[in-house]
């Protein structure tokens, strides 16, 4: 299980190929380098790279949506809009195809920032803008979706 963290700034050349620094590519007590990771769209406008073993879980999630369920159909459909599976090259970059590229905004710069499962990938402002909008609201967003301990 991969376990992404920190937050960097990467030009994106124009063939679409962006630097997944060598930090996030290792993973792992033996620190083994990965060389592909699933690419989908996020959530608030930004990507997701995976790694093989967590995409696993996210298709495993995907496949328990029940076939009659119509919102999970367009949920999953949304979802997978795109995606596909994105090797890295030696020197140590992915290619974006153009479509994830439009679906996102990007442009000439990305931030990566490590979600422990997952890596984002945001235009600047888009995830400035994002972050701005939880300003002043850890504490309260922290009791809400992980709960108090004390308690």
């Amino acid at each position: 299980m991969a376990s992404f963290y920190g937050t960097e700034t990467y030009a994106i050349d124009h063939k679409g190929r962006l630097s997944v620094p060598a930090a996030m590519r290792r993973v792992g007590a033996r620190k083994k380098v990965l060389d592909a990771f699933h690419l989908v769209a996020g959530f608030e406008g930004c990507l997701a790279l995976y790694s093989s073993e967590d995409w696993q879980r996210v298709e495993d999630r995907l496949r328990r949506i029940p076939m009659g369920d119509r919102r999970g159909r367009a949920f999953a459909r949304a979802f997978l809009m795109d995606a596909c599976k994105v090797t890295v090259d030696g020197q140590g970059r992915i290619t974006i195809p153009p479509a994830l590229m439009r679906r996102a905004g990007l442009g000439k710069d990305a931030v990566l920032h490590g979600q422990v499962d997952r890596i984002e990938i945001w235009h600047p402002e888009r995830l400035e803008r994002v972050v701005r909008e939880t300003d002043g609201q850890l504490e309260a967003l922290a009791d809400e979706v992980l709960g108090r301990d004390d308690r």
